[in-house]
């Protein structure tokens, strides 16, 4: 009723969080699911509890039969294993993929990307959508102009760097430039 009242247009129930799948917290998500009778029912899986999350979506699947997988911490490549077992179980498409905690960090999800990422070919793709993100045309031309001009200051500098952290993690970032993912996968790269 808020909702309409207020034109809304998208509404998103999200349910609480379990660790372990019982009766009762199935009752609740199937009675949830009847009374709202939502367009599209996401199932929000943890990928680094592995088997266990493959165990969680299948149970999931047969009680109450969600149209899509949303992957969270996905911030490794070597996760790449649950987001291949949860479509080959479940057979339903994983949508989005959650790469840290804030709203920034939830992606849609490409199967491409994530196999090249796992074979260490990098993801140009993803790198270049988050340059874009931060890219202001006007910005980039006064940088240019002053650095031609030899008047580039420290605080230039700053700036530039403040749109790269904007980015995200910088080990995460270098991990999408082909060849370097491997090469980094054990090393600890400090933001600051």
């Amino acid at each position: 009723k808020y909702a309409k009242d207020n034109g809304s247009n998208v509404i998103i129930v999200d349910t609480a969080g379990r660790l372990a799948v019982d009766e009762d917290m199935m009752n609740e998500i199937a009675n949830i699911k009847d009374a709202i009778d939502p367009h599209e029912t996401l199932f929000v899986v943890d990928s680094m509890t592995g088997q266990d999350a493959v165990n969680t979506a299948k149970s999931f699947n047969e009680r109450i039969d969600y149209d899509g997988v949303v992957l969270t911490k996905l911030d490794g490549d070597t996760r790449g294993g649950a987001a291949l077992t949860i479509k080959s179980e479940v057979n339903k498409p994983i949508k989005f993929i959650g790469t840290g905690e804030k709203m920034d960090a939830l992606d849609v999800f490409h199967p491409n990307r994530m196999a090249d990422r796992i074979l260490g070919m990098g993801d140009v793709v993803s790198l270049v959508e988050k340059a874009q993100e931060q890219f202001d045309e006007k910005e980039a031309k006064e940088m240019e102009r002053k650095m031609l001009k030899n008047q580039f200051t420290f605080n230039d500098f700053l700036k530039q760097i403040k749109q790269i952290k904007k980015m995200g993690n910088l080990k995460d970032l270098l991990g999408m430039v082909p060849g370097l993912g491997k090469a980094i996968r054990n090393i600890d790269i400090d933001d600051d």
